[in-house]
């Protein structure tokens, strides 16, 4: 599925696009997409285009018509990224879903909070939860993991982050110290004010001025 960015009216130049393969129990993709994916998308948006896929160090095997699946971080983190993937195909909309998802995994136990996640970003639960029990809620995950095993280099661990189409593993390193910086500076177009801010904080940091 390809997301577009929420404002592509808004850009004089292609949008940044952030790939982000995960687990919803993995500590550090936790981390990263509450702390570095969301913050960031909520002052750019209008510059990137963002897609996530969760299913990371998993595995499947078929299960009469449909999949049985193996997480890393047992059975209540494969209901966790089904929770994604159902939500991802329900929603259709990027702005909810990163809402949701950051919602989702700022909760004490993510796989435990869709419900609660879903009234509070204004989401029909209903059919998400429906989709999470059924066949195809398996054929969406098992999709996931089919998309995830065509990457080059192969994914080695989570979060894995692909900037633009194009893996590098010390551009993946800075995204995960400073995801705005990385989307600033790989924007050609005329910089958001989010990025002017940015950029100044920056300098006067290196030359020791702490406050404007």
């Amino acid at each position: 599925m390809h997301y577009y960015p929420a404002q592509a009216l808004a850009q004089d130049a292609p949008p940044v696009k952030v790939d982000l393969y995960y687990e919803t129990l993995c500590p550090y993709s936790i981390e990263f997409v509450i702390e570095q994916l969301y913050p960031t998308w909520t002052l750019l948006k209008d510059i990137m285009e963002v897609e996530m896929f969760p299913f990371g160090s998993a595995n499947y095997k078929a299960d009469g018509e449909g999949w049985r699946f193996r997480c890393q971080h047992g059975d209540d983190e494969c209901h966790g990224n089904m929770i994604h993937a159902c939500a991802k195909d329900q929603l259709k909309d990027i702005n909810l879903e990163m809402d949701f998802i950051n919602c989702l995994l700022s909760a004490d136990h993510p796989p435990k909070a869709g419900a609660k996640c879903a009234g509070e970003v204004g989401a029909d639960w209903k059919p998400i939860e429906e989709c999470v029990g059924s066949l195809e809620g398996q054929n969406l995950l098992h999709d996931v993991g089919v998309q995830q095993e065509q990457l080059k280099p192969q994914m080695k661990f989570v979060p894995w982050i692909i900037v633009n189409d194009v893996f590098s593993k010390d551009q993946m390193n800075e995204c995960r110290r400073n995801l705005l910086s990385v989307v600033c500076d790989s924007y050609t177009g005329k910089k958001p004010e989010a990025c002017n801010r940015h950029l100044m904080k920056n300098t006067l940091s290196k030359i020791g001025v702490s406050k404007l």
